[in-house]
């Protein structure tokens, strides 16, 4: 069991959590990310404004992080409240970086209204969040580039008329959570989607997982192993012919520069070591996969290499099964079927396997623990971990998760 403990309140009073949600085009190309704020000030007496504190702290996170380590080059999507954007405190991040989220409770009177007025004319971006076609925020409306609309709150018959109201801004559909609802969200002229419909797989009763899928997550199970010899990475590989060709010519490609040009797997892995070619060889299976978004990949990537970094901190053996275990969290969404029926046709060990249906065991209970921060629906300082910790290996994990892809893609 991962030991439980409380946290240091003295210690998490500055601090804040942090974790993000792709932002997404019909095309399936990231718009942005909305962020995902949580603060671990305790709102006393002490505190004489609460949001403005939490504001600080917000814009405090950012000077520390820094915005290109969180969403790359992709926009941030930040929910402020009317106190955020009268306090001035949008002019603390860049213009053409964020998009500022106006909250569906916010009343527009005349002070609020001048300031987005000016903010606007700074070139400041704003989007109108959860909006329910109601006529109370309907006059922000002009001052956003954004409208978002949460598919739970409005009555789907009326949506594709309600939508040819709203002129001049990009219409933003809001927990977007399936297949079928993110194609209903494009027919009815969504420009942008969010939400876990990447993340969630299509199941259709009654058919059977394509070979070429299984084939695909059986070599990336036999390439996770960490007893694989050289030898044995050498033969997985040597069974896909596209594989092989893509590795090599990564490996002879500018990024390594290498001065001696690579010929063969036994010699890439001779060259770069066999923890280089089994990572690389695993990031090109999952982008080979097709029909699935680009951010189903970067997804994993994140989860495991968050889940390796958690077991590393907290001392636990074998972290390439920890790494393993994150990367294979969204299996059923590349497979499109149930984690059970997944799980049992790959070649993973026993433990594996219960930390990916039932969370159950060390294993299961870090990936919890790092799925539970994705969402920030559970408090991760509960692991053995400070909260300082914890956001560290979430912006660590994506930076790098992030920084692989696009290395791939040159």
């Amino acid at each position: 069991m991962i030991e439980l403990v409380k946290p240091d309140e003295k210690a998490q009073s500055n601090e804040v959590l942090v974790a993000r949600q792709p932002i997404c085009a019909a095309n399936q190309k990231t718009l942005g990310y909305e962020l995902l704020f949580r603060s671990s000030l305790e709102n006393r007496a002490i505190i004489g404004d609460p949001d403005m504190a939490t504001a600080q702290v917000i814009v405090n996170s950012f000077m520390e992080i820094g915005l290109d380590k969180i969403v790359g080059p992709s926009l941030a999507f930040i929910n402020v409240t009317r106190e955020f954007i009268l306090g001035n405190n949008c002019r603390s991040l860049p213009s053409d970086r964020v998009v500022f989220e106006i909250l569906e409770d916010t009343i527009p009177d005349l002070e609020l209204m001048n300031a987005l007025t000016a903010l606007s004319g700074a070139g400041y971006r704003f989007a109108l969040d959860d909006y329910a076609f109601g006529m109370q925020t309907r006059p922000l409306i002009p001052f956003c580039d954004y409208v978002k609309v949460d598919l739970r709150a409005v009555q789907r018959a009326n949506v594709e008329d309600q939508l040819r109201s709203l002129l001049n801004v990009k219409l933003l559909a809001e927990k977007v959570e399936t297949l079928e609802e993110y194609d209903f969200c494009k027919r009815v002229g969504f420009d942008y989607f969010q939400g876990y419909y990447f993340s969630k797989p299509n199941i259709i009763h009654g058919t059977k997982i394509p070979t070429n899928k299984i084939s695909v997550f059986r070599l990336l199970a036999k390439l996770r192993d960490p007893e694989v010899s050289p030898r044995d990475l050498e033969g997985i590989v040597a069974e896909d012919i596209s594989l092989s060709y893509k590795l090599l010519r990564y490996i002879n490609s500018a990024y390594l520069g290498l001065k001696k040009k690579v010929e063969s797997v036994g010699h890439a892995v001779r060259m770069v070591g066999t923890e280089h070619i089994r990572l690389l060889a695993s990031l090109i299976m999952l982008t080979s996969m097709d029909g699935k978004p680009r951010e189903l990949v970067v997804l994993s990537l994140v989860r495991a290499k968050m889940c390796e970094l958690l077991a590393m901190r907290l001392g636990l053996p074998n972290h390439d099964t920890y790494f393993t275990v994150g990367l294979f969290s969204a299996l059923d969404a590349f497979l499109d079927c149930s984690m059970n029926d997944a799980v049992d046709k790959l070649p993973l060990s026993d433990e594996i396997k219960r930390a990916l249906i039932q969370r159950a065991g060390p294993l299961g209970e870090v990936l919890q623990t790092v799925l539970s921060y994705e969402h920030l629906d559970a408090d991760p300082r509960m692991i053995k971990l400070d909260s300082s910790s914890m956001r560290k290996a979430y912006v660590e994990s994506v930076c790098w998760g992030d920084q692989l892809m696009t290395t791939l893609a040159a």
